[in-house]
Formats: structure tokens, sequence, C-alpha cells
């Protein structure tokens, strides 16, 4: 049976925000600003003694990562929010299934290689989560932008929905109108595809898979779909794909076949898939996509997809 699960608690003013660094270090600058943006919401940020102790590429030793993750796991915050992705947060994921989930669920959020940490929470402790820029992005002095605005807004529960429209279908079972209702799982594509074989699979049946990535050529991108459905992780199950940003992928004379790889994976699935969702690593836009939580897909000439973030 599954597990009941209710979602976050919505932030107020003088709440606590537990920051972590489970991947890659970033810069003293960046986290000051992402931090000051976060007082600017009238929030307190907390940072951990050590947080960026540089270990080769990663913030900081394993060990460090992880006692700052249970710390804020088990802290009075409401929430948690991942300062960058790049590589390791995988690597924690062993240790926490040592660990009992906290009494409540935490506003997790991040992305790129904090997918691992989603499927985690979302899999395992059937938490949800908010796939959304990391902490690095955000800056009092930076100039607006909707996606951080709505961020923003759903944190503290001022909107509780959003729907993204003009959706592009990009094979026949996309184009057929229908309504399809499951909860979106998810994120970065090479780390769903590090996912195999692990405790943390992606688990995709039922759901609607949204999938991004940066800096990966068409060939790669359609060999690591290649690789997910040969290993039978995007079975008939599945109820949709949702494509969202593909991201500096230009092979050396400057052309890009990621879409052409995206068409091609897309012809052969039994499931609608469509493209075009505003989340990933898009120069301008990544908008909050929830995980774990009801939504709905309309498939059609222009899909759109409706989210809940409650």
């Amino acid at each position: 049976m599954a597990l009941k699960h209710k979602s976050w608690d919505f932030l107020e003013a003088s709440d606590v925000v537990d920051v972590i660094a489970p991947a890659s270090h970033s810069t003293a600058a960046k986290l000051e600003d992402g931090t000051a943006w976060l007082r600017a919401q009238g929030l307190i940020p907390r940072v951990q003694k050590n947080i960026m102790k540089p270990d080769a590429y990663f913030s900081a030793p394993l060990e460090i990562q992880l006692e700052h993750l249970t710390a804020a796991l088990y802290s009075e915050s409401k929430a948690i929010w991942c300062l960058r992705g790049g590589y390791g947060s995988m690597r924690l994921i062993p240790h926490l299934k040592k660990l009992r989930p906290p009494k409540k669920n935490k506003i997790f959020l991040g992305f790129s290689d904090i997918t691992a940490l989603h499927l985690f929470f979302t899999q395992r402790w059937n938490w949800p989560t908010i796939h959304c820029r990391n902490i690095c992005q955000f800056s009092p002095t930076a100039a607006a932008s909707a996606d951080r605005e709505l961020l923003r807004s759903v944190l503290f529960g001022e909107t509780t929905t959003k729907t993204f429209k003009k959706l592009v279908p990009l094979n026949a079972a996309a184009k057929v109108p229908e309504e399809i209702s499951a909860p979106i799982t998810g994120g970065n594509l090479s780390l769903l595809q590090a996912s195999i074989g692990t405790s943390w699979e992606l688990e995709a049946s039922g759901k609607i898979l949204f999938i991004e990535d940066v800096a990966e050529r068409g060939y790669r991108v359609e060999r690591m779909l290649e690789h997910l459905t040969q290993a039978g992780v995007l079975q008939k199950k599945l109820k949709a794909i949702v494509f969202g940003d593909f991201t500096e992928g230009e092979e050396e004379d400057g052309k890009d076949y990621t879409l052409t790889a995206l068409r091609r994976f897309a012809q052969k699935a039994p499931y609608p898939v469509l493209r075009g969702l505003a989340a990933g690593h898009g120069l301008e836009t990544n908008y909050p996509v929830p995980f774990n939580l009801p939504a709905k897909l309309l498939t059609g000439p222009r899909g759109e997809l409706q989210c809940r973030y409650f």
C-alpha cells in the first residue's frame, strides 16, 4: 500500500532555511548573494561552518556534507535549499538509507545533480520536493524574473497552482487530446541514467516523467534515453514524458541535434511525449516543478501541465 504524505508547511517571515552544499563547491560571493536574497524575503538562512571546504570538485569532504545534511533534516527549519549542483549528491544516499525520516516533511529545493536526492526523498521517504534553481542562482540585486517570483510566491503559500502552456507534442500519442492525472518525477537526464541499478533507481511507473539536461550533445542524449529504455526504466506503465530545457548541446560545427534525438526517441515511445517546459538549465527561466504531488497533463496540439504546490 502506498505511503500517505502531506505536503510541506509553507514559509512565514522569520522561518529558518537550512542551506547545504551536497555536491560541487560554489563561491563565497554566490553563497552570500543567495543568503542575502533569503534575508530579503524575511527568512533566516542557516549555513553550517565549513560548508565550503573544497575537496577536489566537492564542496567539502563527504563526512562534512553528510553532517550538514543530517543536521538540516532533523532541525526545526521548514526548508532545505541546496547551494549548487555539479556532482556529489549520490554519494550521500547510502548513508541516508540508515536514517529514519523526520517526523515532519520539509521543503527540499534544488536541481541538476540534486536529482539524486529528489529521487531518494520522493521514492523512499515519500516527500514532495521542488525541482528549482539552486540558491547560488539568487541575488537581491539581480533583476526579478518570473520563475524566481513564482517560486517565492509558492514557498509562502501565495500561489498554490501553476499551468505551463504551449507544450509541443513530439509523437502521435501526444497529439490525441487526453487528460492524464499523475504525480511528476524526474530531473536531470544524466542522473536519471546514473540511478539505474541503485537503491534510488528512478521509479516512473504511473507517473509523468520530467527530463532536462545541459551540455550533452544529441547522440549522448539519445544514448542515455536508449539505456533507460533498454534497462526497463521507461516502461509502458509510465504515463507520459515532458522534456524541459536541453541547453549547450552544440557540436563543434555549431549544429545541435538534441531536438532530433528527442524526436527520434518520442517516435518509438508508446505514451505521450511533449517538450517545452521552461525548467532546467535554461539561461532565462527555471520554473519550479513540484515532484510527488498531484498534477494533470492535457495532451493535444497545445499541451498543458497543471501543477499543484500543496
